[in-house]
């Protein structure tokens, strides 16, 4: 086993090192990529007023990466996922740089006994426990190319990440501004400066893949779907969101799929006049939309594997099994037992989606880093509640069903919530978990709370 021999033993820099040259190049890199941001906005800003957010939030994407590797490098002393990950990816760049046929065949095969005989003591070894599942595997091959391009520089490819995964992020601000320009800045301050997508999704991490795949993905089916915006361009990019997340967090694509389909065909139902036709048409609606996700998650059961649709409760309960666990040091947590039945899972449906979305709660915060994310969750609490004070549920639920965007919010949200609450049973987990759908959280409550204040609302 590869994790068992010491770090100090393995050859050609497959332990991640920070050196001065290092820290100059990550310096020199940000301002460049932050001067050509500059420019980029100041061109796009006279026709697009929106783009004035652009360069904060780029700086503000590329602090939380440095950040991030700082947390990780320093403070728990190059231990974590993100080393792993990055370490396992240097292997493969040193067997680019040994041999680019090898890599090539390595960046196109599933992970295998043959394929890891490929490395040798020179190139080092990926982990192994990363290398035989397929989803990490596929973290560590697109990180094997920023390594490639940064010469193994752990630094400037987790900046570089930070500023490639920025474009998905920025376009999902475009698309909930182009809904509710008139509150752009609570808009930006919950997609582009939200603490904890800054962190958790600023570094090397399927996390920071998955949060920029999710965006683009939204993004793209908006533009595609909603504003029949046909171009190749959209399709390409749609048709990667979608790979991303199926190749990396499938159970993603399990919420994130259904919930578009919502979005798609009510936007068009909304837009019919007669309410009798809509309510003769909105259980069609939903019948069709459990029809079509069933077989399309099952025609993506092979890429999806333990995540498949006939695995995935299976997958969940062994999951929130395991990270209850005594080696996660104290940071675990029990909403009740799930055994990977229906009925075990409707029993939990408050506490997991209470757990996905509001937990852990300052009281539970047992170190810096959770201590962060639980005064960010007393936020996203209080919040809640004053909105629903402020509106009324029943007025919320009639903002909601006016606003085909705002539904797809609230039942993707509310769904993932309840995904991640039900197998995940550790903070430390499960504050990373939650990242995707904290933009669309958020978002959907200041556009709740700026469109009470519209006159065609009012009296809700």
């Amino acid at each position: 086993m590869d994790e068992l021999i010491p770090r100090e033993l393995w050859e050609y820099d497959q332990v991640v090192r920070v050196e001065w040259l290092d820290i100059f190049g990550t310096i020199s890199m940000a301002l460049l990529l932050l001067f050509g941001a500059f420019l980029y906005q100041n061109r796009k800003i006279a026709k697009e007023p929106a783009y004035k957010f652009y360069l904060n939030g780029l700086t503000a994407k590329m602090f939380g990466s440095i950040v991030f590797c700082c947390i990780y490098i320093f403070y728990y002393d190059k231990h974590g996922d993100t080393i792993a990950y990055f370490e396992s990816s240097m292997a493969l760049a040193n067997l680019f740089f040994q041999d680019a046929g090898k890599y090539f065949e390595v960046m196109f095969s599933a992970p295998s006994v043959e394929i890891r005989s490929l490395f040798s003591d020179k190139t080092g070894y990926p982990y192994t426990y990363l290398f035989f599942d397929d989803h990490t595997f596929n973290v560590i091959k697109l990180t094997s190319i920023l390594a490639i391009i940064t010469g193994r520089s752990y630094f400037l490819s987790s900046l570089l990440l930070s500023f490639v995964s920025y474009y998905g992020i920025w376009k999902l601000f475009l698309t909930f501004r182009a809904y509710a320009p008139a509150i752009e800045k609570k808009l930006a301050w919950a997609i582009l400066y939200f603490p904890s997508p800054l962190f958790w999704a600023g570094g090397i991490s399927k996390e920071t893949y998955i949060f920029s795949a999710t965006a683009l993905f939204v993004y793209c089916a908006h533009r595609f779907f909603i504003l029949k915006e046909r171009k190749v361009g959209i399709i390409v990019l749609l048709l990667i969101g979608a790979w991303l997340i199926i190749n990396i967090k499938p159970y993603i694509f399990i919420v994130l799929f259904p919930g578009g389909l919502l979005w798609v065909f009510y936007d068009k139902l909304t837009r019919v006049r007669s309410k009798i036709i809509t309510y003769v048409l909105f259980p069609v609606l939903i019948v069709g939309i459990i029809v079509t996700t069933y077989f399309v998650l099952s025609s993506l059961s092979g890429s999806m594997s333990k995540f498949s649709i006939d695995k995935a409760f299976e997958t969940a309960a062994v999951t929130s099994n395991d990270l209850k666990q005594d080696y996660y040091e104290g940071s675990s947590f029990d909403i009740g037992t799930f055994d990977g039945s229906v009925a075990s899972a409707i029993q939990l449906i408050l506490p997991a989606i209470n757990a996905g979305l509001f937990r852990p709660f300052l009281w539970e915060s047992k170190s810096v880093v959770l201590l962060i994310a639980g005064a960010e969750n007393a936020f996203l609490l209080f919040f809640t509640i004053y909105i629903l004070y402020k509106t009324k549920i029943k007025g919320t639920l009639k903002i909601i069903r006016k606003n085909p965007i705002l539904l797809f919010c609230i039942v993707f949200t509310i769904f993932f919530a309840f995904m991640i609450g039900i197998t995940t049973s550790n903070f430390g987990a499960l504050v990373r978990f939650k990242i995707p759908i904290l933009p669309f959280f958020v978002s959907a409550l200041f556009m709740i709370d700026y469109l009470k204040s519209l006159k065609e609302y009012r009296g809700y």
